[in-house]
């Protein structure tokens, strides 16, 4: 939590309830950006798998018609 204290009050002016409230908004502001990032991560690994899995399914497709 320091680590968020530091950024959201550097020269520890703020009370310390306001100091404590601010920095925990800025700690679920930072892991909200977080999950957001793996989600897009995950996301674009979806497509890429899918990519994949057709471009199989179109390379079988082209075998089957040289039968």
């Amino acid at each position: 939590m320091r680590k968020f204290e530091d950024q959201v009050d550097p020269d520890r002016s703020l009370s310390p309830d306001e100091r404590a409230r601010r920095a925990e908004h800025a700690r679920k502001a930072y892991f909200a950006r977080l999950a957001l990032k793996s989600a897009k991560a995950r996301a674009a690994r979806l497509i890429v798998a899918e990519g994949d899995a057709a471009a199989v399914e179109l390379a079988a497709l082209g075998s089957a018609d040289a039968r």
